[in-house]
């Protein structure tokens, strides 16, 4: 993990930090302003081993995002 809170996608992928902790954790609790289920597809190997999964999630999307 960096020395700092903030990873930006830039240098480091938030995603290769979320794979790392579920592969040692029992529990994952995550807030975020907006999700998508394909959101999963990137750690679902790493979330076998997490027997709870919490999600908090913004009442609104990305209207602008090309998920969309």
């Amino acid at each position: 993990m960096p020395a700092h809170d903030i990873i930006d996608n830039r240098k480091e992928k938030l995603v290769d930090h979320i794979n790392r902790i579920l592969s040692s954790v029992e529990r994952a609790k995550f807030a975020v302003g907006y999700f998508f289920l394909s959101g999963f597809e990137p750690i679902q190997k790493n979330l076998q081993g997490v027997s709870e999964l919490k999600l908090l999630i913004g009442n609104t999307t990305c209207g602008g995002c090309p998920h969309r």
